[in-house]
This record gives structure tokens, sequence and C-alpha cells, in this order.
């Protein structure tokens, strides 16, 4: 016999009696830290944050940030490109501390030179999906998430991008649906129990606005009736310089949790902050702002940069750092408010 019936009926007494009904408590906040790792570094001649690699240490001065911290998230060039004995490091020390791994992931396929998708975030060729879930295996390593890299924005909104000779596909956003769902399966495959997510702007700036965000949240419906279950969270990328992004937050926030998922916002400052203290200082004013709205505020909070600032990931004492910024967070997420502004 089903329970449901009976217990409606069980509430209808208790209203009936006056006694109060509890509603199911909220999910708990997480709180993912994300860096420049030496890769990305590499890639763009530079060499900060050269303490990256120290928050693998056991040593590592950021205990108190690591232990309250729930995913550390990395870019797919320092999955594939790391040596093996830096990988190794990471996969083991975030064993040791009971930290998942996530990994971000361009999910759409470019076929070259001269076809869509080249050069353009988001996208990769044929084997980067497979090749990232081997690499990590082969040595040991689970992943636990995978966020996708903007598959709506890259893959259905945007055409020419700045900074790049590369145009977006343009697909509609069913043909993004019918791209992605197989690569989820092949994930799959290799770490069955995966949670998959996305990554999206939230920009009041064209080709931003209203409609990229219903475009979003029907990316997320026509994806899940293909998947069963993914994507399982919504990131939010805001363009916060730009007016206008707080009511497509809320609308956004709401669609995506009406839909059983989680939301987050990535908390980051602007590459024109100043210096390391004022870009933290920024960032967490931010992400201040969002938690203080019932309406947007988020199941997860990331303390992540692409930025060149911060220049140091280390110690969490100091208010420069990323660890920092992380260990504030995890102060918001437990309502510790009189220390998170100190």
């Amino acid at each position: 016999m089903s329970l449901k019936p009976l217990a409606v009926g069980l509430v209808a007494v208790a209203l009936m009696l006056g006694l109060s009904v509890k509603a199911a408590p909220a999910l708990a906040t997480d709180v993912w830290l994300i860096g420049v790792d030496p890769q990305t570094q590499k890639a763009r001649h530079v060499t900060e944050p050269a303490d990256y690699m120290n928050l693998f240490r056991p040593d590592a001065p950021w205990k108190k940030a690591a232990s309250g911290l729930a995913v550390f998230k990395f870019g797919t060039r320092f999955v594939l490109q790391s040596d093996d004995a830096q990988l190794k490091t990471v996969i083991d020390d975030l064993k040791r501390r009971h930290i998942a791994f996530a990994v971000e992931l361009g999910m759409l396929e470019s076929n070259g030179p001269g076809s869509c998708g080249f050069g353009v975030e988001g996208y990769g060729n044929a084997n980067t999906v497979e090749s990232v879930a081997k690499r990590v295996k082969a040595l040991g390593g689970q992943i636990d998430y995978v966020a996708m890299d903007e598959p709506v924005w890259f893959g259905h909104i945007v055409d020419k991008l700045q900074k790049t000779t590369g145009h977006g596909c343009q697909y509609s956003v069913p043909e993004v649906a019918d791209r992605v769902a197989p690569k989820i399966a092949l994930l799959r495959r290799y770490f069955p129990d995966i949670k998959i997510g996305d990554i999206e702007p939230v920009s009041a700036r064209v080709p931003g606005g209203p409609q990229s965000i219903q475009d979003i949240l029907s990316f997320e419906d026509l994806l899940r009736k293909k998947t069963g279950s993914a994507p399982v969270f919504v990131h939010a990328d805001v363009a916060w310089a730009t007016p206008g992004w707080q009511p497509l937050m809320v609308t956004l926030g709401e669609g995506v949790r009406a839909k059983g998922m989680r939301f987050g916002v990535i908390c980051d400052g602007d590459p024109t902050a100043g210096d390391n203290e004022a870009w933290v200082d920024q960032a967490l004013q931010r992400c201040r702002a969002v938690e203080a709205n019932p309406r947007t505020r988020p199941d997860d909070l990331l303390a992540q940069t692409w930025e060149p600032l911060p220049t140091k990931m280390l110690p969490e004492t100091d208010a420069g750092t990323l660890t920092f910024e992380a260990l504030k967070l995890e102060n918001l997420r437990r309502g510790d408010r009189r220390e998170n502004e100190q």
C-alpha cells in the first residue's frame, strides 16, 4: 500500500489541530575552490600563483579551510597536461583530506581548424572527455563532479567571441542537449556515481538577458530527460559589473531549485580590483549580498578565479589569498557573520 495518502492525511490532521508542520530541511551549502593551476599558468606565460602545488602538501597552511571544503575543481588542461607525479599528488592529497575531485570540462566537439567551435571555450576534440576520465582513473583517482563549461552560452548563444578568431556553433538548445548527453553516458562508464552539473553566465549584456536564462532552463530540462538525472547543479558565472544581473539570477536560481537541482554562484572579483586583498574583498562582498537575499541564496559558493588576481593561494590567514576567501565563505555558510566580516 502506498504511504503517500497516509502521510497527506497526517499532515491534514496536524494542521486541523493547530500543530506546526516542518518543511524538509534545506540542503547544506557546499564551498568549492578553484585556482589557476601550473599548466594554465604555463599556457599564459605567467608564474603565479607560484604556491599552487603547495596546497597538496600535508603541512600546507590551510587546515581550517581544507577541513570545511567540499570540492576542489581543476581545469581540463591540468588533468591532461600535468605530469603523473603532479596529478597523483593532487588525487592522493584530496582523498586524504576527504575533499571531492571535480573537473571543469568542455562537453562539445569541434572538428578542427575552420569549423565552428575551434579555439572556443566549451569545445574540445572528439577524445577530450574520455581522455580526462581515463587519465584520472589510471592514476587511481575518482572524478566526483564534472562542471560543464557553459554549453548553452558557447554552444547556442554566442557567435563571435572577443580575443579569439573562433565562432560558436549556435546550435539550437535541443541540439546542444543531443550533443552533450552521449558525453555524460561516457563519463558514467568510467565513474558510475559521477555528478554532472552546468556552469552558465548570468549577464544582462547582449547576447545575455532574460532569453538566455530561459534557454539555460530549457537545456537543463531536455538534458535531464535524456540522461535521467544530470545535471544536478547549475553554477552562475555572473557579469557583476553589468547592471541588471540581479533579476536574472533570481529567475535562474528559482528555476533551478524548482527542478530539484542545486544552485551555486562563483564568488570572484574584477581583474581591475587593484591588489590581492581588494580582489578577495570584492569577491566576498558580492557573495555576502547574494547570500543575504533569500531569493538568490546559493546552495554552493565557489571561490574561483581565472584572473591574474589573487597571485597567492596560501596561507589561509592572509586576506589576499584564495584559501582565505574559501575559509570566509565557509564561515558564511555556517552563518557566522560576525567573524566572516572581520
